[in-house]
C-alpha cells in the first residue's frame, strides 16, 4: 500500500515541475518579430504624345555673385628676395703712424684683430670698383719666378705709362724706398693693400684717398730694376702673397672666387674656393675638394 502511494505522489511531483518548466520557457522567450510590409501606392501616368518643353529663355543675364574677400596668403611663405650684394667693408685703420706711412711691411691693428680667419669675397666686387693696376701690360716676371723670393709680378707697357689704383682706399706710403724706388702702397677697405713700385713719378701722398682706376704714378726704372715696368704686390697685414690669386693678369680682370685668410702663428695662410651660388648671401662653407690653391705667405721686406 505504501509503494502505491508512493508512486502516486512522484507522479503529481513530475507534473507539477514539468508545469513550472513549461510556464518558465514562456516568460523567458522573446515574442516573435511580424515583417512589416511598406505599401507604396501605384499611381498610374497616363501616356501623352506631347514632346517636352523646355522652360523658356529668358534675356536677363546671369548675376554675378561676389565671392568672399578672404585673403589666403597666411597659408604661403613669403617669397625670398633677393638682396643686391656688395663686398663687405672690413675695419681697417685710416690715421696712420710714422711706421705705417715709412715701411712697407706692416701690421693693420684692426684688421682680424678679433678672428684668426677672414674672408674676402671678390665676386661681390662691382666692376667699377677695381681696375688692372697697369692696363694693357704684359707679365715680364712672374710671383716666385727664376728668384724664389720674388714677392709680386712685374708687368710692361712703356715708359711713363699711367698706373692706376686696383681698388678704392687710402694711400698709406708713398715715397722713395730702397730697391723698390719710388713706390706707392694703398689700403684699400676690402683688406688688402697694393704696392706700386719703380714708379718714375708718384701722383699721391700719404692720407690721399683713392678710387679705383684713379691715376696714382708714372711707370719707371727707379730702384733696383733693369728696364721701366711696374712691380706690383699684393699684401695682408704686411705679408704678400701671389697677385694672381686675386688678378688673372693674362685676362687683366678680376678673379671670381673668394679668399681664405687664415692666421698660423705669425703667417698668414690663403686660400681661394670657387663659390656656389646659395653663398652668395654671405653664409659660405668651404669643401677642401673645392681649393685651387694654397700656400704661406712669408714676411718679407723689400725683397724683388
Amino acid at each position: 500500500m505504501s509503494k502505491i502511494r508512493y508512486s502516486i505522489l512522484s507522479i503529481i511531483l513530475l507534473s507539477v515541475l514539468s508545469a513550472c518548466h513549461s510556464l518558465w520557457t514562456a516568460q523567458t522567450q522573446p515574442a516573435p518579430q511580424q515583417e512589416s510590409i511598406l505599401a507604396l501606392p501605384t499611381t498610374d501616368i497616363p501616356l501623352t504624345d506631347h514632346p517636352t518643353v523646355d522652360p523658356p529663355l529668358t534675356d536677363n543675364p546671369a548675376v554675378d555673385l561676389p565671392l568672399p574677400n578672404t585673403d589666403f596668403a597666411f597659408l604661403f611663405p613669403e617669397e625670398p628676395k633677393l638682396n643686391e650684394q656688395t663686398s663687405p667693408r672690413k675695419n681697417i685703420t685710416e690715421n696712420f703712424t710714422n711706421r705705417e706711412k715709412s715701411d712697407i711691411a706692416v701690421t693693420d691693428p684692426l684688421l682680424m684683430a678679433e678672428d684668426n680667419s677672414m674672408l674676402i669675397d671678390l665676386s661681390l666686387i662691382q666692376k667699377e670698383d677695381y681696375a688692372f693696376p697697369l692696363p694693357g701690360a704684359k707679365v715680364i716676371s712672374p710671383y716666385a719666378g727664376r728668384r724664389k723670393h720674388h714677392s709680386g709680378v712685374d708687368l710692361k707697357t712703356c715708359a711713363n705709362d699711367t698706373i692706376v689704383s686696383a681698388f678704392d682706399g687710402i694711400v698709406r706710403l708713398a715715397k722713395p724706398y730702397y730697391a723698390y724706388g719710388n713706390v706707392i702702397v694703398v689700403r684699400h677697405y676690402n683688406g688688402l693693400e697694393t704696392v706700386y713700385s719703380h714708379n718714375s713719378k708718384n701722383l699721391v701722398k700719404p692720407g690721399d684717398y683713392v678710387k679705383a682706376g684713379q691715376p696714382i704714378a708714372l711707370t719707371g726704372r727707379t730702384g733696383r730694376a733693369t728696364t721701366e715696368h711696374l712691380h706690383f704686390e699684393v699684401r695682408v697685414n704686411g705679408q704678400h702673397f701671389n697677385p694672381n690669386i686675386v688678378f688673372n693678369l693674362q685676362e687683366r680682370k678680376l678673379n671670381d672666387q673668394c679668399l681664405v685668410f687664415t692666421k698660423k702663428g705669425s703667417k698668414i695662410a690663403v686660400k681661394s674656393v670657387e663659390l656656389m651660388p646659395h653663398q652668395l648671401a654671405g653664409d659660405y662653407s668651404y669643401s677642401p675638394a673645392a681649393r685651387k690653391d694654397e700656400g704661406q705667405i712669408e714676411n718679407e721686406k723689400g725683397a724683388l
